[in-house]
């Protein structure tokens, strides 16, 4: 009995921890912050804003004193400027920032929307939604072109977004603005989520598609079983065919005899 209550008290511990609510706060624009909010406890997780430590350089031998000596011109080669990519999703948006970084977000979060885990956005509730988006262009032909382009697709991923979770209050400022030459985004995001309905809704999606696998293998299975049928079927019936063939020359034969 002693060990069963401790399990049950260890099971109704984590039980009650995945019951509370994880804040997230995100203010992504030309600098990223990123909070979590977990009962009294807020933790940054990323700040662009703070100075980046640098590591010391190590002390080289003679081969830089003779680097020194030379004049700029000849240490320095003129290297094409190259944007620099990040493996992942999350690294690659952290580099972009901005506009550039904002929209692959809105076009990943609208792939996994129309995806199979889009369920999970069920489970996700948006205290306060705010994105502004401001597009510009070299002159105001480019400029409508491109806005007309971003809105093309960026409207229903934000209506799909709204109708599938939860969002108290959002507001989505995008508009062109013909006289500036760079564009500009900022977004802000205070949601929260349960860690338990989200796992309940792992679980339930993990269990559809066990399901359809196996739906999908059994319906091959049972596809496969019934097509071998009707070949010896038809194979029954071109041999019978052949019999009564042979059988009536047979009977032609004796008749003519």
């Amino acid at each position: 009995m002693p060990v069963l209550y401790t399990l049950l008290g260890i099971i109704l511990f984590f039980v009650i921890l995945f019951s509370i609510r994880v804040h997230i706060i995100i203010d992504y624009g030309e600098h990223t912050k990123v909070w979590i909010k977990y009962l009294f406890l807020k933790i940054p997780v990323v700040d662009s804003t703070k100075p980046k430590k640098e590591k010391p350089k190590k002390e080289k031998g003679k081969k830089e004193d003779t680097k020194e000596d030379k004049p700029p011109e000849e240490n320095k080669k003129d290297k094409p400027v190259t944007k620099q990519q990040g493996n992942g999703l999350l690294k690659q948006l952290y580099i972009d920032q901005g506009y550039d970084g904002i929209v692959k977000m809105l076009r990943a979060v609208g792939n996994s929307l129309s995806g199979f885990f889009g369920k999970l956005y069920k489970t996700f509730v948006f205290d306060e939604l705010y994105l502004t988006i401001v597009t510009a262009g070299n002159d105001a032909a480019t400029t409508a072109i491109k806005h007309g382009r971003l809105c093309a697709w960026l409207y229903p991923v934000l209506g799909k977004l709204v109708s599938t979770s939860k969002v108290k209050k959002y507001d989505f400022d995008i508009s062109p603005d013909f006289l500036a030459t760079k564009n500009q985004a900022e977004l802000y995001v205070n949601m929260y989520l349960t860690p338990i309905h989200v796992t309940n809704a792992a679980v339930v999606l993990a269990l559809q598609l066990v399901f359809k696998v196996l739906f999908k293998i059994l319906f091959a299975k049972s596809k496969s079983d019934k097509t071998k049928v009707v070949v010896n079927d038809s194979d029954q019936t071109d041999a019978e065919v052949k019999n009564t063939n042979n059988k009536t020359n047979i009977n032609k034969d004796g008749a003519s005899q």
